[in-house]
């Protein structure tokens, strides 16, 4: 009886058992495949990164309306700044000369800092196999042939920057779909640009147009002019929803590259990089942290004391739609994947 007993109460505990064994499983798989689906998208640093543009959007536009002389001085929406001889900041001026020569050439600077990238940064995350002194009983042994090594160093070093690889060759891919999403939203979309229509279709049209001589002296053809040529005409870019192009070309140009850096240091777990390439690597990480610092501070400038919260806010949408599809997609469409590729993998 006290066998049978034992038997007894030892298969009672056993069902109480089985589900927790088997809900264990079930439970241990789910949170390792939710936390790889977001990992896939974004890193934490990538999504600070793009954090960082609305952060720096609000901030700037706060401070216009906290700063005394920025809330007394008149604002023009047709200009969409202060007048020059009531501006409350030099960075308040559209002639100073960060705008004038960065903002107004930045596709310029975001092509030769990404050029640099590309040449010189990407080799020094998951560079060629390091060759270091050998240790033998923790002593450092050193090698004979130091001085031929470190030639052969290098030419192979100054022959890996001309080598196309396939990792190469798809971040120049995801440069020219940045740069045509630049070029049909500011310059040029079969006409005018997508920031030109957009304003022409909420109401806006240059001054010149309102004038009766003036619209028959330009006729059909020209009546459908760009916000470039009504100021070389002597008119003015009135009426309409205008979107920010400071904003867009600043968060679009060093938000790619910011990717294209921060891809290349979290996605990629390679290492052994020598201490001369890994230099020339900081060299050019040094110029593209360069041109993404200038551009955030411009980017602050940009959001205190021009354009309205609405045109900053459509020229963030309008970059991130561009983000989107050269840096989020990817990781979510493998057919997109294959051709884009996705920095650091």
């Amino acid at each position: 009886m006290s066998a049978t007993r034992r038997q007894n109460g030892a298969s009672k505990p056993s069902p109480r058992a089985s589900p927790n064994t088997s809900t264990n499983p079930a439970s241990s798989k789910r949170s390792p495949t939710m936390s790889n689906t977001l990992s896939a998208l974004l890193q934490p640093a990538e999504a600070l990164l793009l954090l960082t543009y609305p952060s720096l959007l609000l901030l700037g536009s706060l401070f216009s309306l906290l700063d005394p002389s920025a809330r007394a001085a008149p604002y023009s929406a047709t200009s969409q700044s202060h007048p020059p001889d009531m501006a409350p900041n030099y960075f308040a001026l559209k002639k100073n000369v960060f705008n004038v020569w960065f903002v107004k050439v930045g596709w310029f600077w975001f092509t030769v800092a990404w050029t640099v990238w590309v040449v010189m940064g990407m080799g020094m995350v998951g560079g060629r196999r390091s060759r270091a002194p050998l240790s033998q009983k923790g002593r450092i042994v050193e090698l004979d042939d130091d001085e031929e090594e470190e030639e052969e160093d290098e030419k192979e070093e100054k022959d890996g920057m001309l080598v196309l690889t396939p990792q190469k060759l798809q971040s120049v891919l995801r440069w020219v779909v940045v740069t045509f999403w630049w070029m049909v939203v500011t310059q040029w979309c079969f006409g005018p640009a997508l920031i030109d229509r957009g304003f022409r279709l909420t109401g806006g049209q240059c001054e010149l147009m309102r004038s009766d001589t003036a619209r028959q002296e330009m006729g059909d053809v020209r009546e459908f002019v760009t916000g470039a040529a009504c100021k070389i005409a002597g008119g003015k870019w009135k009426g309409g929803h205008d979107i920010s192009g400071h904003v867009f070309i600043l968060v679009l140009g060093s938000a790619s590259l910011g990717l294209e850096v921060l891809g290349a240091m979290v996605n990629d777990r390679r290492v052994g990089a020598e201490e001369k390439q890994a230099k020339l690597g900081k060299w050019g990480w040094g110029i593209v942290v360069g041109v993404v610092g200038m551009s955030w501070w411009m980017l602050l400038m940009t959001a205190a004391y021009f354009h309205t919260w609405f045109e900053k806010f459509t020229g963030l949408s309008t970059a991130f739609v561009g983000i989107t599809v050269v840096y989020i997609l990817p990781r979510v469409l493998p057919g997109v994947r294959d051709i884009l590729g996705v920095p650091g993998r």
